[in-house]
């Protein structure tokens, strides 16, 4: 039998959605412990770590550069290159993947004079453009799961042997990673896990058995490091049989290499989290399908492709970042003649593309984590402000299809603000300010998820702000927060068109020609909003029109999500104004009637917020939280508080009512 040759090591990315504390914890507990392990045995580890997580290692930890380097010194170690902010590069600009990489070499070539050679694909999501990319960035091998060879035709004893890939001629070596093998660690022992590593043995050719492990499941103070450790003698008893080495050294002495074709592919988990909530469903609770009727989706799902950027069209707030991400892009791409502020807004752009805030899966909440999502855009927003220079940039307004979705958005850029407005439902969707590079409808909407149970609350809308309504006068507020109420009109994420649309003036009419029923009528109305922009103002201006015979008795609401982090443990203060008194809200749900104001202190921030209707209103107000899965436990996340003002009206035939609604924002 011919020697196995073994890559193993440890995949370590921390996590954009990590508290500092959080951060410190993994540190003491799984990243320290097994570099120390490391050095106090003679197997060779082969590591990936974000350059983030690297920087903040180094720089936040005093002795740590001195480990590395003895480290190098002694050959233990080999750390693969990769993208600066581990991003999903099959989301990102072909610029930006070769920056986000370059960033990574310029970082280790500084802090241990190597340059790496091969790099690590975070989440390895493969798209069949990445050979050129890695290879203009100067890559030579990356790593990919044993799966994804046997998707491309290969078997057996190929299974073991990197291969050839290319894009335009320009090539890549690809090491499959032994998902068999990692898939063990959890449950097995030390002399299983070593036995199976034998077995892969073969008479004919020597075979490459490759695992790299999630850094931040190695937690010492549970046993971890005596496993590893275990390990590690196991190996080194075994050394006739096992050859421990560095990826580098193996892919130095590889001779002819088959060549192989990849196609758009993602591992299991993100295929599966990106696909239909029915799809798992069979596996996390028995009898479910007695509550559904149609219980052939869980046989045959909508979406077999495990594909990432199906995330996309899964999440609107997924592609609303993505498209901000985008969009972003190319503004600093017109950028001219300051070199040093391009730089600044690229590097912001880099950070904004860490691949936690886009999706959700595997052991993260991901999207669903607002702490994510707020970095992601506030690295955005610092990009926008540098893509402005100075004495060029002026208030816009304009028309762009800004969420790629065929339909043209309406895009304000102010020197205080941004706001962006979907013509479904005519709502924004995202309301930047800038002094504080913080997006307030930074939102996130209870989406059906496959570990939800039957009954879970879902939204059947996004959570933006000023949201049509019309309800019923005997609608709860506990039926609103259920999603059990009943729509009066078809306004709700409905199309609406711009009818007037001043860029001088920064302001648009947006028109609805609908209906609202009611228990004997139907009756057709034109609901018109006007937006208009002031420094740190929104501006609405209502007026519906009633164009039936008969009076029209409804109840109007306009919504307003608004998110502060967690203000219940971050400190957001809410109070209301009425004409003659003013109150403090007691507890998360709480209603009112006769609100002239109302008035949220973000003390995070540092910024005042306040929603100032001319007529009078009733208000409903409740937080907005998520049951969010994270592999091992579901957890309520808070994403935003609703604000939903409304007001009863009677509206002769012909007539109509108006009202305007002032949003406004200021350092307090």
């Amino acid at each position: 039998m011919k020697k196995v040759k073994l890559i193993i090591g440890t995949v370590n990315n921390g996590s954009a959605s990590f508290t500092e504390e959080k951060l410190n914890q993994v540190y003491e507990n799984s990243y320290l412990p097994f570099l120390k392990l490391i050095h106090d045995c003679k197997i060779p580890v082969t590591m990936y770590y974000s350059g983030e997580l690297l920087s903040w290692i180094i720089d936040k930890h005093a002795g740590m550069q001195m480990l590395f380097n003895d480290l190098f010194r002694e050959r233990k170690i080999e750390i693969l290159g990769g993208g600066y902010y581990s991003p999903l590069f099959s989301l990102i600009p072909r610029k930006d993947k070769v920056g986000q990489i370059e960033l990574m070499t310029t970082e280790l070539r500084r802090r241990f004079g190597k340059r790496p050679r091969g790099m690590w694909i975070t989440e390895k999501v493969w798209e069949p453009s990445m050979p050129m990319t890695m290879n203009y960035a100067g890559m030579e091998y990356t790593f990919l799961d044993e799966e994804f060879f046997e998707d491309a035709g290969l078997f057996n004893g190929e299974l073991y042997q990197p291969c050839m890939t290319e894009d335009q001629g320009k090539k890549i070596i690809v090491i499959p990673l032994s998902n068999r093998i990692l898939s063990q660690f959890p449950i097995s022992t030390p002399e299983e896990i070593v036995s199976s590593i034998l077995e892969c043995r073969s008479e004919k050719e020597e075979r490459i058995v490759s695992f790299l492990l999630r850094g931040e499941d190695l937690d010492f103070s549970k046993g971890a490091g005596d496993k590893i450790r275990r390990i590690f003698e196991l190996i080194g008893q075994n050394s006739r049989k096992i050859d421990v080495q560095l990826p580098g050294k193996i892919t130095r002495s590889l001779g002819h290499l088959k060549k192989v074709y990849f196609g758009c592919v993602s591992p299991g988990d993100v295929g599966r989290w990106s696909g239909p909530v029915y799809r798992d469903r069979l596996d996390y609770e028995e009898g479910w399908s007695d509550k559904y009727e149609d219980t052939s989706l869980a046989i045959n799902p909508v979406n077999n492709q495990s594909f990432f950027r199906h995330f996309l069209a899964k999440y609107p707030e997924s592609n609303n970042l993505y498209s901000r991400m985008i969009n972003i892009h190319y503004l600093i791409s017109q950028l001219r003649g300051d070199k040093q502020r391009k730089k600044s807004a690229e590097n912001e752009l880099w950070k904004s593309q860490n691949h936690i805030a886009y999706w959700h899966g595997g052991g993260d909440p991901g999207i669903y984590s607002s702490d994510a999502r707020a970095k992601a855009y506030s690295a955005l927003i610092e990009a926008d402000k540098y893509s402005r220079e100075r004495g060029v940039f002026k208030t816009s307004l304009v028309k762009d299809d800004f969420d790629l979705d065929g339909v043209e958005e309406l895009i304000y850029r102010g020197p205080g603000m941004n706001a962006f407005i979907h013509l479904n439902g005519g709502m924004i969707f995202e309301l930047d300010y800038l002094r504080v590079s913080y997006n307030y409808v930074d939102t996130m909407a209870r989406h059906h998820e496959w570990y939800h149970s039957a009954d879970e609350v879902k939204d059947w809308y996004t959570r933006n702000a000023f949201v049509d309504h019309f309800l019923h006068p005997d609608e709860k507020l506990q039926n609103f927060y259920e999603m059990k109420y009943r729509e009066a009109g078809d306004f709700l994420s409905a199309p609406y068109r711009i009818e007037k649309y001043n860029r001088e003036k920064k302001t648009v009419l947006l028109v609805r020609n609908g209906n609202i029923s009611t228990k004997k009528n139907r009756f057709p109305v034109i609901l018109k909003k006007e937006y208009s922009f002031k420094r740190n103002s929104v501006i609405v201006d209502y007026e519906i029109i009633n164009k039936s015979e008969d009076v029209l008795n409804t109840v109007f609401g306009t919504e307003i999500n608004l998110s502060f982090g967690d203000p219940y443990s971050c400190g957001a203060e809410f109070k209301l104004l009425k004409t003659d008194s003013e109150s403090v809200p007691e507890g998360e749900v709480f209603s009112d009637s006769g609100v002239t104001e109302i008035q949220v202190n973000d003390i995070k921030r540092k910024t005042g917020i306040s929603l100032n209707p001319d007529i009078p209103c009733s208000l409903w107000a409740f937080p907005v939280k998520t049951r969010t899965g994270t592999g091992k436990e579901v957890e309520e996340l808070y994403q935003s508080c609703c604000f939903l003002q409304k007001w009863e009206l009677t509206v002769s035939p012909g007539k109509s009512w108006k009202n305007r609604v002032q949003l406004r924002l200021e350092r307090s």
